[in-house]
């Protein structure tokens, strides 16, 4: 543990290939071609940081010149040294996530605002199609009322032709987008949230 990051090290004997071996193998191996094995032991050693070290991956090979014991110094401090680069590393990792949370958070703030536009937008397209609607509904009834001048004020089923007109006129009115003005109807549009 270094600086409260975990540097993982490997201490290995490094191998070598063995030429005898190679020979043997190819006489009983029908993949001579593929198959590659017969490393022997070197009677060195091989010490390496496998911790990923952003993109180094420091490694020490003891050969007939140079001892592990020479190596030891540089070694240790290369570890030690990886603490500090695993913590800005990870200060790094963290402002890329914190960037990327305010991103996405922006990204939805946006898109929740295009759904309250269109949102809105709907409405008002909603109150012109009423509108249309009720002009419509409002000649056809003075239509019927000419008819009723003529024909007079009859009784049908529960209620008389006068009192169906005027049934019939306040609910064309609940259409009228225009009950509390145009400022009333923008009202009405502006209290459209994404979830209405």
């Amino acid at each position: 543990m270094i600086d409260g990051h975990q540097v993982e090290c490997s201490i290995v004997e490094k191998m070598v290939q063995s030429l005898k071996q190679w020979e043997e193998q190819r006489k009983w191996t029908a993949f001579t071609e593929y198959c590659k094995s017969g490393l022997g032991s070197s009677g060195f050693l091989r010490v390496s940081i496998t911790t990923y070290l952003q993109g180094r991956r420091p490694e020490w090979v003891e050969s007939q010149k140079i001892k592990i014991g020479q190596l030891m110094p540089t070694i240790v401090g290369t570890i030690m040294a990886a603490g500090p680069t695993l913590e800005k590393m990870k200060r790094e990792r963290e402002e890329q996530q914190k960037r990327y949370r305010e991103e996405e958070a922006r990204r939805y703030e946006a898109r929740q605002l295009r759904e309250i536009d269109e949102k809105r937008w709907n409405k008002f397209r909603e109150y012109a199609v009423n509108w249309d609607e009720r002009e419509r509904l409002l000649a056809f009834l003075a239509e019927v009322e000419a008819r009723l001048a003529t024909e007079g004020d009859v009784t049908v089923s529960d209620g008389t032709l006068r009192t169906w007109v005027e049934w019939a006129k306040a609910k064309a009115e609940a259409l009228n987008p225009f009950g509390g003005g145009a400022v009333g109807m923008f009202e009405t549009i502006a209290k459209v949230k994404q979830w209405s």
